[in-house]
């Protein structure tokens, strides 16, 4: 009885607590049915080629972000950081002492063992003439498999840092305590590469109309985790995350003994693989998605057409992009919806940062605080929007930009109005700052707009009836990893980064060359920590980054908006030690937009008589909508409530740059039994007992 509870242990230890990437079911075959591997005997199945893509395609829910849930998906993914909020904040990272060590939970290991079960015994019948079917779909199948194990690694390299290796089947009873030794970041790094390389030459150039993994996918998602490599040991040098550190906690474990670390070394060859990756894809894809710099449809049911750059975020057939790589496709008749689209139609309880809307350049190439910008200031979202980058304009909601243009809606609002005041399309007016229903909320006041499909068909209610397909990999991430590699690598922006960056600017409607831009780049501004809504990304490791270095990061922050990247990059760059006591801020509430007829309601005073009652309360109390024009102008939305559990604002932890090591899996994969000896050490500044916060 005892075996077999420790056995159940173990094997929730494998399974692992923490969240992994979820995502991207495909229900066009009957793949989704087949058997998880472990499930199977192996003499029975996965002995043709299709068989063996069915269990791939399982994997793909386990590896890509997830867009069909309760909420708006994907426009939710940066929440927590300095460019979006959600309605109660992040607490978990950014509220000291919230985050403790768990007392139980797994390091997440089933998935990566039953990939390993299946490359080995894979590979064993191709070699013995097993598997039937097309060479190229048996080698594509089999380099998917190589693509799953590596991004699942990165995923546990990310959460972990160290992490053990393990290329062969888990024996769970015999194997666990031996195999949980971590090996240093940089060995679980090189080795996802190497999975890459295996796997790249398998796979087909594109495949599935981009709803597989490709060869051009997975050279992006190469550059991805070489950049993020790269950049994450260059700017944690020193900090005892990497190793070679003084500090590191693995330095002194038995298996790491006789090891060098050429840190220099390691970050060059990260950037140079980060490089070569990026570019024999983007070589190969234009950006040929036109931006015709229109901002609206022009009239009632031009749903699609206007303007294919914006389009591109919000259509059912993303194969139609060239530069979409990977995509999943959903479809109301299988029951593969999401609810993006709706939610962005009538609130979703988020909200694109002051921080982030003020980080785009004006389309002259000039930060809006520059001499000569022509920024007209933020006392409207209109007004903020003028004469911005054309992503700004395209991707946030502005109070005359249309919210809809089907004619059930039309009819809707003119209902009520006059002959003379009729619509023809609805407009956004204002956001919605003050409801009753926290899910309809925009909590900075800045709606996102990217991801929103003007199909009526894609927002009924809160039925999911979004079939927008969801991007999972686009090419202009290996543009700008490029841009990024090779400015670190040889400190100039060389003649292929300047191309790829003049593409994107220049589809953002930036045609001034990059040099005004960085000229006109004040660090000074954009690293001063007591200017409310200062850029996290101005910093590495607590210091001010260099005006060029800056200027390639805006860019990315800029194209990626709204697309869960910023978290990662946060990350990567040690961008948060500085932020202390920082201060979500949204839209310029009191100056004006607090007069908006849309933040007052008419009700019956006792004789009956109408009254016009404000919505807008500020007094921090429970009853209060927004926060008080005393504490900023802007609207703070974790300063409404006086006893606010963020009213002091975000507070980083540098421990939780890794997530800790519960005392449970720290125990069981101790060859003492004490957690003290765990192969599992603990990452820096998270202590050993569970129930413990972060010690710095």
């Amino acid at each position: 009885m005892r075996n077999m509870k420790v056995k159940n242990i173990k094997s929730r230890i494998l399974a692992g607590a923490s969240a992994v990437l979820l995502g991207m079911g495909f229900t066009s075959c009957d793949f989704l049915n087949l058997k998880p591997l472990d499930e199977v005997s192996p003499d029975q199945y996965y002995l043709t080629a299709e068989q063996l893509g069915g269990f791939t395609i399982n994997y793909y829910t386990r590896i890509f972000p997830n867009n069909s849930f309760w909420g708006a998906g994907v426009a939710t993914f940066d929440n927590g950081t300095d460019n979006q909020a959600n309605l109660d904040g992040n607490t978990g990272t950014f509220l000291p002492g919230r985050w403790k060590v768990p007392s139980g939970g797994g390091i997440g290991f089933n998935n990566i063992r039953n990939i390993n079960k299946f490359i080995n015994e894979t590979e064993a019948k191709i070699a013995e003439g097993k598997v039937s079917g097309s060479e190229a779909l048996i080698n594509q199948y089999l380099g998917e498999a190589y693509i799953i194990r590596g991004l699942l690694y990165y995923s546990r390299l990310k959460t972990y840092g160290d992490y053990p290796i393990i290329l062969e089947e888990l024996n769970l009873d015999a194997d666990l305590v031996e195999a949980s030794k971590r090996m240093p970041r940089n060995e679980v790094a090189r080795q996802i590469l190497k999975d890459f390389d295996k796997a790249i030459p398998m796979l087909q150039e594109t495949f599935y109309n981009n709803q597989r993994i490709n060869k051009r996918a997975a050279l992006t998602l190469k550059s991805r985790i070489a950049l993020y490599e790269a950049t994450f040991e260059k700017y944690h040098a020193g900090s005892g995350r990497v190793p070679g550190d003084a500090n590191w906690p693995g330095k002194d474990k038995e298996w790491n003994k006789g090891k060098t670390f050429d840190q220099a070394a390691e970050v060059k060859f990260f950037l140079t693989e980060a490089m070569k990756a990026a570019k024999e894809v983007a070589d190969k894809v234009a950006l040929s998605t036109v931006n015709t710099h229109v901002m609206n449809p022009s009239g009632p049911q031009e749903y699609y057409g206007w303007n294919p750059y914006y389009q591109m975020f919000a259509d059912p057939d993303l194969g139609k992009y060239p530069e979409v790589l990977l995509w999943r496709q959903f479809n109301t008749g299988v029951n593969a919806s999401h609810l993006t689209s709706n939610k962005l139609r009538f609130g979703s309880a988020t909200g694109w940062t002051r921080g982030l809307v003020e980080s785009f350049l004006m389309k002259n190439g000039l930060p809006i605080y520059a001499s000569g910008s022509g920024y007209l200031g933020d006392r409207t979202i209109d007004i903020t929007k003028t004469d911005r980058d054309e992503r700004l304009q395209l991707f946030v909601f502005g109070e005359t930009d249309l919210l809809a243009i089907d004619q059930s809606s039309i009819n809707e609002v003119n209902k009520d109005l006059p002959e003379d005041e009729k619509v023809t399309v609805v407009e956004f007016k204002a956001p919605t700052i003050v409801s009753k229903d926290r899910e309809t909320r925009d909590i900075t006041g800045y709606r996102q707009r990217k991801l929103y499909n003007y199909d009526v068909a894609t927002h009924q209610g809160q039925v999911f009836s979004d079939v927008s397909g969801q991007i999972m990999v686009r090419v202009e991430e290996a543009y700008l990893n490029y841009i990024e590699a090779s400015y670190l690598l040889n400190n100039t922006i060389d003649a292929t980064a300047d191309r790829y960056w003049k593409a994107l600017r220049t589809r953002a409607g930036i045609t001034a060359p990059i040099s005004v831009t960085i000229s006109a780049t004040d660090m000074s501004y954009e690293a001063d920590v007591n200017r409310p809504s200062y850029d996290w990304g101005a910093f590495s490791a607590g210091e001010p980054i260099d005006a060029t270095l800056y200027s390639i990061r805006r860019e990315r922050r800029s194209e990626f908006a709204g697309e869960g990247y910023r978290w990662d990059d946060l990350v990567r760059w040690a961008s948060l030690e500085q932020v202390k006591d920082y201060h979500i801020e949204g839209i310029n509430l009191w100056d004006e937009m607090y007069t908006y007829p849309q933040y007052k309601t008419t009700v019956k005073d006792e004789n009956g008589n109408d009254k016009i009652v404000d919505l807008i309360i500020a007094d921090g109390s429970d009853q209060s909508t927004v926060s008080s024009k005393e504490v900023s102008k802007y609207l703070r939305p974790y300063q409404i409530f006086k006893n606010g559990e963020l009213v002091k604002g975000y507070t980083f932890s540098e421990a939780h740059y890794l997530s800790p090591f519960s005392f449970e899996e720290r125990q069981l994969t101790s060859p003492t039994g004490d957690v003290k000896d765990s192969y599992l050490y603990q990452n820096i500044y998270w202590p050993i007992n569970s129930g413990m916060e972060a010690e710095k």
